[in-house]
């Protein structure tokens, strides 16, 4: 009888990958507050908004996104992903009618987009409660408010909310940015350096 050997291996496999949080925050903070900026009327629109929007904003999340996926989580993969294609489509918003391939968005067709937007934002933002998080609570927060008061200044054509939406947003962007060199401070320094 020929004799059965059992072969047991374990192997152990660390997981190597950065933190993909403090990228994606970076998209979000420095896209957030230039274009927060225009809004409160420091300058236009411009081809300056547009490459943050695709290249920072859009890029930076997505690759989060990817990252976060990779990682196993299911919030940070899709809250990136998706709000990297976000900016991606606002780009689209901006230079499609430019570029005379499609008539430009109406208010109203930019008010329900922005709604919407709204409206997964206060879902994602309901996740976050047990996340436990504050600074990202405080983000989504924010950026729901951000979203619901664009969607009232196109819906009614109020300027003077466009201001307040542009503070929200100046709020809410740099709030981004603290969370994400917060994160890179603390794993630099091994300890908590900025609370998040």
């Amino acid at each position: 009888m020929a004799e059965t050997r059992e072969i047991v291996t374990d192997v152990h496999v660390m997981d190597r990958t950065a933190n993909p949080t403090p990228l994606g925050f970076t998209g979000l903070g420095l896209s957030a507050v230039l274009l927060s900026l225009s809004y409160i009327g420091l300058y236009p629109v411009d081809s300056m908004i547009v490459s943050m929007a695709i290249f920072l904003g859009g890029f930076a999340q997505v690759f989060a996104g990817l990252m976060a996926w990779k990682k196993g989580s299911v919030f940070g993969g899709t809250a990136f992903c998706a709000f990297g294609l976000f900016w991606f489509s606002l780009a689209g918003l901006i230079l499609l009618p430019t570029a005379g391939l499609i008539e430009a968005p109406n208010p109203i067709s930019t008010a329900a987009y922005l709604f919407l937007w709204g409206v997964y934002t206060f879902i994602m933002l309901i996740a976050t409660l047990k996340l436990g998080t504050k600074s990202i609570m405080f983000i989504f927060l924010t950026l729901f408010l951000l979203f619901i008061l664009l969607a009232v200044v196109n819906a009614t054509g109020n300027t003077g909310l466009l201001v307040v939406a542009g503070y929200v947003g100046l709020i809410m962007g740099l709030s981004a940015l603290y969370t994400a060199l917060a994160i890179v401070l603390n794993d630099a320094f091994g300890r908590t350096v900025a609370p998040i």
